[in-house]
């Protein structure tokens, strides 16, 4: 088929399309330069004035501009076409160039009535409140105008905590009546209004929040961005690793401010803060244990915590921990009320009463240099310094910070330092994290975060704990208000939240008659009223139902739950606001237990769904965990005997023993981490996160506390019916009959009693696995061995014995072939150790110690070479395989004088354990501890 040609019509159009096309292009290319010239348009650069020591607003580092201010300018750029040539200088010095009109503008400026005669100026970018420093050791009285400083002299230096003043403190705001608030505005000259609006308008196009979070990182981390893990320089083999962890129990000192210490429930310090920094780079989940220093260095060393804070190096620690770089170090002193102590030198304190910390790393060389007599450790700094303010001691050694600390929270007036306190080689407490050995490669992780950490970091962190304090703040909730994002989504929400809750968590929370109960309650009630906001309760016949209505998003949060990684997959945290204790809780008849791994194989019980449900299978796999529906199946199960053991909060636990008077179940041990309670969000809304943080965030310490104190005064009340009178009357009448029958019985009902609180006493007292005596048993026997030897004048001797690279055997056999080699190391030690005054007991793990009187040196030294050479003849068949052990021994042993302490025999018994371990295993060590001389014999 032939083509169609054209019509003189469509020709006509084809052509006028073209000429049209080629219009329209020249008349683009015309333009061109023209919008080129408008883009190029050379922005207008504007002279500004700014103080260049004014910290944190205007500084320079360098040669460049830097602070607060300087970053609001820098804003204000980029929302105009100005660009700004700063000119620093005092503010005498820019304020009279401005005036001069040497410079364009000036920033910083506060509206005053006579400069608003000469002077233009924006609306304020930031409101400064001024305040008045004191010395805490010379606090002023109430000051309430300027005529009450007549007589004080007065420096003012706003860089108190960057110089190290740490003995200031805030007395509260300046008397200067309208001057103690200074706004900052930017000024421009009186004839120049249109600076003043392009100025004004780029002012308002930034977003409040914007401000907000250049003031926040300037009063946080110095203006620095903060860095994150994505940030963190770690090898892909250390990213895999941290992958595979789960949470980590990190431990912290409950009374060592301001480094860690317990506040409303929560844990804070710099220390704390230190490792939420590291936790924010790494990525690590932290769960935070609170306890004495003794307590959790003896958890470290038996794995129950990952991490402990506030650590020093020391060699023989490297048995039982991998340390960190020191993240700070302080300066140890001595503290006296004694006017006329001065102290250059240990045996400067030698004819005083002296106190320091137990466990601390410098106690056993001034034992070594001053003698046990006048040294006294305490578990706590408070009952040390108070033992200085009711003059039970004459010094204490410790941290300046805490000492300081302590200084003002119990008011010791007349407390002066009498000197540093240094030994050779230990400069100052350095503090570090431990990590457990098995987390090796952790340690150097938290290295690279350390490192990572900026200095002004490191120095806003110090500055928050150590430099001055705000005893005067008026600890009311923070003013409050939504971010407009914030107010939108709740609007779209008719400002209602939906929550589900676990129906059966009394006193913590629990639903009854249809509405939400208990501490959660208590704390939605406050967020409502605060945040001007209603929760409403989706509900749920038990929390796996409550876990799942979260999953399929039929509710938007939990007002109590606990951080674990599988939730993080559909829920997000807000920080903890609440510390519960985390418990054991066994029968009547149940022995104490000092760890988890003492329940053995038998059944544990706790709520399925529960957080340590889900950290426990993670981190003790070897406990045989079973789950029930609530708390009441749980402990009935308890009391039945289905169970050995229930898992639970102290809280929880006080409640339904006592609602359901079950009075034959008790509190058998702790777990160790406790429960870190926030609120729980939906994860597809960040949104409804940041709105309950802020609600978190904005309650005060009186408001933790009284939450706390909810759960602690637990108290069950009954109520009688007295429609049910004469039932009461009937009883009555039958008990009366039947009470000739029940004389009768009581007799033989009190014997068994007798046999079975005799059986109870031997429970509670003794080793499941061994049936030695327990940590309990030693704590009460070996004092009273001790001074029953110092009283009759007979020689004492405790022995270490530890088995011999026994962790081996658990790595490869399996715990229940070690559970079999303990129980025969047991049984020879019982052969060689029979007499009435031998005590035998399990100090831990496979360590045990030996505790006897004797007349003989020789025959004692002989019983515990004998023992030693039988285990090493022994040979443990496990499966037509044979396990060889052997056993160290270290012996401290002498004559009790009235100066000496069980501790120090026990003390220097570990040390000979130590050689026998350093010089080869298999043989046993012993030291001479009679008048503070030991000797070494090597067998």
């Amino acid at each position: 088929m032939p083509l169609s040609q054209p019509t003189p019509d469509r020709q006509l159009s084809t052509i006028v399309g073209l000429l049209l096309a080629v219009m329209v292009a020249f008349t683009a290319i015309l333009a061109l330069p023209a919008q080129a010239e408008v883009q190029q348009e050379a922005p207008h650069v504007v002279t500004i004035g700014v103080v260049a020591d004014n910290e944190p607003y205007t500084f320079f580092e360098g040669r460049q501009p830097t602070g607060f201010s300087i970053d609001v300018l820098r804003l204000v750029e980029k929302h105009s076409n100005l660009r700004f040539d700063f000119r620093a200088g005092s503010w005498p010095d820019i304020y009279a160039a401005f005036l001069r009109g040497d410079l364009d503008a000036i920033d910083g400026i506060s509206w005053r009535p006579d400069r608003a005669e000469k002077i233009l100026f924006t609306t304020p970018y930031h409101t400064r409140e001024i305040y008045l420093m004191q010395d805490s050791e010379r606090p002023l009285p109430t000051v309430q105008s300027l005529s009450d400083l007549k007589g004080p002299r007065l420096t003012l230096d706003y860089l108190a905590n960057k110089s190290g003043f740490r003995f200031l403190e805030l007395n509260g705001p300046a008397p200067l009546d309208r001057y103690s608030e200074e706004d900052f505005r930017i000024g421009v000259r009186v004839g120049n209004p249109e600076l003043l609006q392009e100025i004004q308008q780029a002012l308002d196009a930034i977003p409040q929040t914007r401000i907000d979070n250049l003031l926040q990182r300037w009063q946080e981390f110095g203006g620095t961005q903060v860095t994150t893990m994505g940030n963190l320089p770690i090898t892909a083999r250390q990213q895999q690793y941290l992958s595979g962890l789960g949470p980590l129990r990190v431990g912290f000192m409950e009374d060592y401010a301001p480094f860690s210490f317990a506040d409303g429930g929560r844990v804070l310090g710099l220390s704390v803060d230190v490792m939420n920094r590291l936790a924010d780079l790494t990525g690590i989940q932290v769960i935070p244990v609170q306890a004495q220093w003794t307590e959790l260095i003896d958890m470290l060393k038996h794995g129950e915590i990952d991490i402990l804070a506030n650590m020093s190096y020391r060699p023989e620690r490297e048995t039982f921990a991998r340390f960190t770089r020191p993240y700070h170090v302080i300066p140890n002193v001595v503290f006296t009320l004694d006017d006329t102590l001065n102290y250059s030198d240990v045996k400067d304190l030698k004819e005083y009463r002296v106190a320091l910390g137990s466990g601390i790393y410098y106690e056993d060389t001034v034992r070594e240099i001053l003698g046990d007599s006048g040294i006294y450790a305490y578990d706590s700094q408070q009952s040390m310094m108070q033992a200085l303010r009711e003059g039970d001691v004459d010094a204490v050694i410790t941290a300046l910070h805490s000492g300081n600390y302590w200084i003002r929270q119990l008011g010791i007036s007349g407390a002066r330092i009498a000197g540093e306190f240094k030994l050779p080689g230990m400069a100052g407490e350095d503090l570090r994290f431990g990590v457990r050995p098995s987390l090796s490669p952790l340690a150097d992780i938290l290295n690279q975060g350390l490192a990572s950490i900026t200095p002004t970091e490191e120095q806003v962190i110090e500055n928050r704990w150590l430099g001055a304090s705000l005893p005067y703040l008026d600890k009311s909730a923070p003013d409050f208000e939504w971010t407009k994002e914030q107010q939108r989504w709740l609007d779209q929400r008719n400002r209602e939240i939906t929550f589900c809750a676990d129906p059966a968590w009394m006193p913590l929370e629990g639903i009854r008659d249809g509405k939400h109960v208990g501490l959660a309650s208590d704390a939605l009630a406050l967020f409502s009223k605060r945040g001007e906001l209603s929760f409403r309760l989706v509900e749920t016949d038990s929390w796996p139902e409550a876990v799942e209505a979260a999953k399929s998003r039929r509710c938007d949060m939990f007002p109590l739950a606990m951080q674990t990684p599988n939730r993080l997959a559909y829920m997000d945290f807000t920080s903890p606001y609440l510390e519960v204790p985390n418990v054991v809780v066994g029968r009547i008849s149940a022995p104490f237990i000092q760890r988890l791994s003492d329940l053995g194989e038998e059944p544990v019980g706790i709520v399925e769904g529960y957080a340590f449900a889900e950290l426990l299978e993670r981190r003790n796999p070897s406990l045989n965990l079973v789950t029930v529906n609530s708390e009441q199946e749980g402990l009935r199960q308890l009391q039945n005997g289905d169970l050995a053991g229930y898992i639970t909060t102290l809280a929880t636990a006080s409640y339904y023993m006592q609602s359901m008077g079950l009075a034959d179940l008790k509190v058998i041990g702790r777990v160790p981490a406790d429960w870190s309670l926030s609120v729980a969000t939906r994860n597809d809304e960040p949104i409804l996160q940041g709105i309950m943080q802020q609600l978190v965030t904005s309650m005060t310490a009186e408001e933790r506390d009284q939450l706390e104190r909810t759960w602690r005064n637990v108290e069950i009340k009954e109520q009688v019916d007295y429609t049910l009178l004469w039932q009461i009357l009937l009883a009555g009448l039958v008990i009366t009959t039947l009470l000739f029958y029940w004389n009768r019985k009581l007799g033989h009902l009190n014997r068994e009693l007798a046999t079975a609180n005799e059986a109870l006493s031997y429970l509670s007292v003794t080793d499941n696995l061994t049936g030695l005596g327990n940590r309990t048993f030693f704590d009460r026997e070996f004092p009273k061995s001790f001074q029953w030897c110092q009283r009759h004048q007979q020689g004492f001797a405790v022995a270490m014995v530890d088995a011999d690279l026994f962790k081996k055997i658990n790595d490869s056999r399996g715990h229940e072939v070690g559970d079999q080699c303990l129980k025969a190391l047991t049984a020879l030690m019982r052969e060689h150790f029979r007499r009435d005054t031998d005590r035998l007991a399990r100090f831990g793990g496979e360590e045990f110690v030996i505790f006897t009187s004797y007349r003989s040196l020789p025959e004692i030294i002989n019983r515990l070479e004998s023992y030693r050479q039988a285990v090493a003849s022994y040979h443990h068949k496990d499966q037509e395989d044979c396990i060889h052990l052997t056993v160290s021994i270290g012996l401290a042993y002498g004559l009790p004088g009235p100066d000496s302490s069980p501790a120090r025999f026990l003390r220097l018994a570990d040390q000979a354990l130590y050689r026998a371990k350093h010089n080869g295993r298999n043989r046993l060590e012993t030291v001479q501890a009679n008048g503070g001389q030991h000797h070494t014999t090597n067998h």
